[in-house]
């Protein structure tokens, strides 16, 4: 269909989040206020989770643009405590949650004997028991009203294959947990209407992965290279992916994971270090 025929059909309404409320964690720099951001360029009004005080200054230019459609919530999603206060407040200002991108989560990059009993808790914690009742919140006040929303959980390429020249033992386990919790979650609640689906990050240009390329240099030439189309991604590249998933245009996809990778994922142990 020519691109005249697509727009003139409102094809790309269905894009749109008008009026929806997205809850995003994680949302306070990187990968998950790259999200936030795209959320908010749709229409969207937009509830940001994030254990930082404060958030990076861009997101702050935004909110003065923006003041009755984005808001930040400091909340430590790893504390039972914070995660029910945060989220009362959130509900009592929003009433009901349209969506949720389930970004927040933490990486240990060490050598599994180096592993200790703290990181690992630690880390289980945020990626894994955070993940897991942030979307459990969200899918009770779904159901409590009715909506059929959409959950969307940032997974990773580590959770299906070995990333070259990274020591991701802990994190791949969490993000495996995340993969299989999705599609628990996608049959489970598709009797809702709710839909469920994860996007797995390849190698992106974070804070995150960039402080532990600091301590090993050698992962930025990986960065670059190992994925077939030649270069690291951005936190940008997977804002389309997030808002289909989000949106209606993704109405009759559920279960799913969308690999936003360069295309690590067909080149798994291709690239030799």
């Amino acid at each position: 269909m020519p691109t005249e025929e697509i727009l003139a059909s409102g094809l790309a309404t269905r894009f749109a989040l008008n009026g929806r409320v997205i809850l995003v964690t994680g949302g306070g720099r990187g990968i998950g206020m790259a999200l936030a951001k795209c959320c908010l360029d749709a229409g969207a009004i937009v509830a940001v989770i994030d254990i930082l005080p404060e958030p990076e200054p861009s997101f702050l230019e935004w909110k003065k643009s923006s003041p009755e459609k984005l808001f930040y919530y400091h909340c430590d999603l790893a504390k039972k405590e914070e995660v029910e206060v945060t989220f009362s407040h959130i509900l009592e200002k929003m009433l009901h949650i349209h969506g949720v991108i389930a970004a927040a989560g933490i990486c240990i990059d060490k050598l599994f004997l180096e592993h200790e009993w703290e990181d690992v808790q630690r880390l289980q914690a945020v990626n894994e028991t955070g993940t897991f009742f942030t979307v459990q919140k969200v899918v009770k006040n779904m159901k409590q009203h009715g909506t059929k929303g959409s959950v969307v959980m940032i997974c990773s390429q580590a959770a299906q294959h070995v990333c070259p020249g990274h020591l991701l033992t802990a994190y791949a386990g969490s993000k495996g947990f995340v993969f299989s919790l999705a599609r628990s979650l996608a049959h489970e609640l598709a009797p809702d209407g709710i839909r469920v689906n994860t996007i797995s990050p390849g190698y992106i240009a974070t804070d995150m992965n960039l402080s532990i390329a600091t301590l090993r240099p050698e992962l930025l030439k990986v960065f670059n290279e190992a994925p077939p189309l030649g270069r690291v991604g951005n936190p940008e590249d997977l804002q389309m992916a997030a808002l289909y998933l989000l949106s209606d245009a993704s109405s009759y996809v559920t279960g799913q994971d969308l690999g936003v990778d360069g295309g690590m994922l067909v080149s798994s142990g291709n690239y030799k270090l």
